[in-house]
């Protein structure tokens, strides 16, 4: 409903109106009316337009103020619907605007939109116009009529996770947002105002708050890598007048989604399991002994023959000969003397003492899948392995590049690894405490004896002989025999005493074929091939960084297998053993998981 005064304004532009219309010549005859005055009506006009309230307005700051205005047919008098009117700051401030720039009129001929205050105090001018129609000008003073302010504190709930730095603190009213549409991870709209500070703890303030309007405050922090890891949001918050109010703002870090697939390289160590995995892990330990101390190794062997053969009195009692007499001691240099006189052997073992570290560490590829998050952040895994690169640095000098004498065994077309089969686990994990991963505890199955006789009989052995031999006892034939090392040993009478005891260089050669025919021999290793199919069980975890805002995992780094090898051999020892992992997203695609 009109007031009088708005009344009497609209019967002074009515009779403006008619008085054009009725063709007074002082009136009609200036077409320049507009240009002089921006708001003066037009002898062209089919309209005339009246403000709905007083034109010089005041309005508390932080408010909002509605700008209406009726729109009249000029020949009827009668209110016009179905008109667009057109409203612009032709003098504005910062923090002040419109709630549209355009309204349609309805049926009583009015259009309004919304002016919203910020929170300084200014004048501003809202003009109301349409092409056939005189325009209306508010001018609005924005004062602090009755305020107060907001003391805000964003407060970590999670310090012991992660620390929070360069919080910011936006206000809102209550009648533009809510908390239900607060989606910190994609964008906020434009707030009143945005406090900033350099951590949790420390409070902003918002000053010259209407007590007669209610607010929305929201929040983000941001985490060690710059992402925004935590937010939070408060409604139904007002000012007391001529105070400031203190309100704590409570951030919570917000969930990583590490769904997804990953490119993987990770470090595994079986140097501990080498040693401890039963039978399989007591023929690894004797052949790597040999490459360490070759006299010894074969000393060794010759004891355990004649421990099969003819019994632990017998053999005690010889290696107690030996041991007394030192003649132990004497066999196992001879036969390192010799090995390091010769020049192709010393070669081969020299390069065979790597061998430990190339079986004992290897760098695996592999392909990290994680499926969709339940509620409770729970999720599905799975893990195929495609390459794995071994490292025999036989050939490279300290300046050698990282990657020299890498060995790659990529997956061939029945989707195995060199000797070691189809490399894939899946498993189930979580994401608990804002970034950790879990994995948890998962079998694999390894033929990692295979690996080994890969290692020596298609690396090693070839690349010492010229191609030549593909096992140790090949080698050893190709350069020299047992009986050249018995001759070597005992010189040229043939036989070698100590305090009255004798051992013949037949003796010493038929040792010496037993011994290395066990040793070097993979031929009885390629038929226990199944004892070489060792369980990995392990378990994992891995650090979740996310860099660019979106909430969805790029990296995991610090990843962490943990666990131990197990050997068919039921009654054998488990092994532990680890590796070290880092992990780069490739893509969200989950594979069905």
């Amino acid at each position: 409903m009109l007031t009088a005064r708005t009344a009497r304004s609209v019967a002074c532009v009515f009779a403006l109106a008619l008085l054009v219309s009725c063709g007074d010549s002082t009136v009609s005859g200036n077409t320049s009316l507009r240009e002089e005055n921006d708001t003066a009506p037009r002898a062209t006009d089919d309209y005339f337009m009246v403000p709905s309230v007083e034109p010089n307005l005041q309005v508390n700051v932080t408010e909002q103020a509605s700008i209406e205005v009726f729109l009249y047919s000029k020949k009827t008098g009668e209110p016009v619907d179905g008109q667009s009117i057109s409203f612009a700051m032709i003098e504005g401030a910062d923090g002040v605007s419109l709630s549209a720039l355009t309204s349609t009129t309805g049926a009583p001929g009015s259009a309004s939109v919304d002016l919203r205050t910020g929170a300084a105090m200014a004048t501003v001018t809202v003009r109301a116009d349409h092409p056939s129609s005189n325009a209306v000008d508010f001018h609005v003073s924005i004062l602090p009529l009755s305020v107060g302010g907001l003391r805000v504190t964003p407060v970590n709930t999670a310090p012991s996770i992660m620390d929070l730095v360069d919080p910011e603190v936006r206000l809102y009213r209550e009648a533009d947002f809510t908390c239900d549409e607060f989606r910190p991870l994609f964008g906020q709209p434009d707030p009143l105002t945005v406090q900033t500070t350099a951590r949790t703890g420390e409070a902003v303030v918002f000053e010259a708050l209407s007590t007669r309007e209610r607010f929305v405050l929201t929040g983000i922090a941001r985490g060690d890598r710059g992402q925004i890891a935590a937010a939070g949001c408060m409604d139904g918050v007002n000012s007391v007048a001529d105070q400031s109010r203190d309100v704590d703002l409570l951030l919570q870090l917000i969930p990583l989604n590490p769904v997804g697939t990953y490119d993987v390289i990770s470090n595994w160590n079986f140097e501990d399991a080498i040693a401890d995995s039963g039978t399989v892990g007591s023929i690894v330990v004797r052949v790597l002994a040999l490459f360490e101390n070759p006299g010894l190794a074969i000393y060794t062997e010759i004891i355990n023959l004649v421990d099969a053969l003819v019994g632990g009195i017998i053999s005690g009692a010889l290696d107690l000969f030996l041991d007394l007499t030192n003649l132990d001691e004497q066999f196992q240099n001879l036969i390192n003397d010799f090995i390091a006189n010769n020049e192709a052997l010393s070669q081969v073992f020299q390069a065979g003492s790597d061998v430990r570290d190339v079986i004992a560490n290897l760098e695996v590829h592999s392909e990290l899948t994680i499926g969709k998050l339940s509620s409770n952040y729970e999720f599905r895994g799975s893990d195929n392995w495609t390459s794995v690169v071994l490292y025999w640095r036989w050939n490279c000098d300290d300046n050698s590049p990282l990657d020299c004498g890498a060995i790659p065994l990529g997956v061939d077309s029945n989707g195995e690894i060199g000797s070691l089969g189809v490399l894939s686990s899946e498993w189930t994990g979580r994401v608990v405490a804002y970034d950790q991963l879990q994995i948890d505890t998962h079998t694999v199955s390894l033929r990692y004896g295979r690996l080994i006789i890969y290692v020596l009989n298609e690396i090693i052995i070839p690349q010492m002989t010229g191609g030549n031999a593909h096992s140790l006892s090949e080698a050893f034939a190709y350069w020299i025999g047992c009986d050249s090392l018995a001759t070597s040993i005992t010189g040229s009478d043939g036989e070698i005493c100590a305090l009255g005891a004798c051992i013949q260089a037949s003796q010493i050669e038929s040792f010496c074929s037993g011994a290395v025919s066990t040793i070097f021999s993979f031929a009885d290793l390629l038929v226990r091939a199944l004892e070489f199919d060792l369980g990995l069980h392990l378990g994992g975890s891995g650090k979740l960084v996310e860099l660019d805002s979106d909430g969805f995992v790029d990296k995991i780094e610090t990843g962490v297998f943990s666990g131990f090898m197990q050997s068919s051999d039921a009654s054998a020892p488990s092994s532990p053993f680890g590796a070290t992992w880092e992990a780069t997203k490739r893509d969200l695609n989950t594979g069905g998981l």
